[in-house]
């Protein structure tokens, strides 16, 4: 008997788990209006409309931390201006949920690999990512971006070329020492 008791008890708790999926899916549209503005052809002005004033990001790129408004922005126009041909792809849409009861919570994340190349150098890259969006009034006000930024940088970067200075043979001459120089 207490096992039918219990079994009712788990059944109805589970019926009446709100279905926060709804919001999810009202939520996903609008993150992936921010994710699609970054793709060619960028839209930085759209971008900008889908961010709360008060927004907390944390940044992929090293050493930024958790950004503001106008630090996001201008990392995103960064990426929006300084790179062509660019695409998500492989994406996995997921909804986020509370850290602390595990239930959805209408946030949203994604795993997907960004490709494009540089607009200065030509060269192409190619980086996987995870992005989480938690959505208020419509707006995202607090996300986070964890891709490798810097090595994403550094692979559509100019390569240096070094060029071999010319310098006085003298200097550069083997010395002679004798034996009593050393000792």
């Amino acid at each position: 008997m207490k096992y039918l008791v219990l079994l009712l008890v788990v059944t109805l708790t589970a019926c009446n788990q709100p279905d926060d999926l709804a919001l999810y899916k009202t939520n996903l549209e609008i993150a992936k209006k921010g994710i699609s503005c970054y793709e060619s052809p960028a839209n930085l002005e759209v971008y900008k409309s889908l961010i709360h004033p008060d927004v907390k990001h944390q940044s992929a790129m090293y050493g930024q931390g958790i950004v503001g408004y106008e630090d996001l922005i201008g990392q995103a126009k960064f990426y929006m201006e300084g790179f062509t041909n660019v695409t998500f792809e492989n994406q996995l849409w997921l909804p986020g949920v509370d850290t602390t009861t595990l239930a959805t919570d209408g946030s949203v994340r994604v795993y997907g690999t960004w490709k494009g190349e540089s607009i200065a150098t030509g060269a192409s890259f190619s980086v996987d990512s995870y992005h989480y969006f938690h959505i208020k009034d419509g707006q995202i006000d607090f996300s986070g971006d964890y891709f490798d930024a810097t090595v994403m940088v550094q692979a559509v970067s100019a390569s240096a070329e070094t060029t071999p200075t010319e310098t006085d043979p003298a200097e550069t001459a083997p010395t002679e020492t004798t034996p009593a120089e050393t000792e």
